[in-house]
């Protein structure tokens, strides 16, 4: 099984080394609708939409006080004293100035990645997107979201395969159309024969610009 928390972090990992133009204009604040913004928050919402993760999971979010809030409600925020992070969760920085996803915890070291911050400092409102390395009991660590994320089945767990791109839902159609096209795919003799899995994972990568 793949949880939607392993996709999230795969999404986030993409963008590593992205920059802005200048002055907070960001592909993720022209996808938000919101450009010359701060975007750390938008960046979380960013990854989560591209790994096709329902807003009733990680919402879309421009503010990251709405975002502790909204998981304060559902009972999956922790403040850091009292909870050891997983890959996945959302880690926020002091009084809601900076968010951020857990890639993973190794040892007493958190490892995340942050749009809208900078290679080194704590910065909320910098030029990219960074891996940041930090113990956990560090002074600006806040504490943590949990989202409910779901498990998706792997292949041979009675994975659905299709053979034809009008098989497929209408979100995945213009991705494997274009992928088709670049000859990115080829299929068998028999047909396209791609996975659930696979096209989900495609999707993804299309909307991380992967395939330019």
């Amino acid at each position: 099984m793949t949880s939607q928390a392993d996709l999230i972090v795969k999404v986030a990992q993409s963008q590593i080394g992205y920059t802005e133009y200048r002055n907070n204009n960001s592909k993720y604040g022209v996808w938000y609708g919101m450009n010359y913004n701060d975007w750390c928050c938008m960046f979380v919402s960013w990854c989560a939409f591209t790994a096709q993760i329902g807003t009733d999971i990680v919402p879309k979010y421009a503010y990251v006080p709405y975002m502790q809030a909204f998981y304060e409600k559902r009972r999956r925020w922790h403040v850091k004293s009292s909870y050891k992070p997983v890959a996945g969760d959302l880690v926020i920085f002091g009084e809601n100035d900076h968010i951020g996803i857990v890639e993973k915890v190794v040892g007493n070291t958190l490892y995340s990645i942050e749009g809208n911050t900078s290679n080194n400092g704590d910065v909320s409102n910098g030029e990219g997107v960074f891996r940041r390395t930090r113990p956990l009991n560090y002074w600006w660590i806040t504490g943590y979201c949990h989202p409910a994320y779901a498990e998706i089945p792997d292949e041979g767990d009675d994975m659905k395969y299709y053979e034809k791109i009008d098989e497929m839902p209408k979100d995945y159609q213009l991705t494997i159309t274009k992928l088709v096209s670049k000859g990115i795919i080829k299929g068998t003799k028999n047909g396209l024969h791609i996975s659930e899995d696979n096209a989900r994972l495609l999707v993804w990568l299309d909307r991380a610009e992967v395939f330019k």
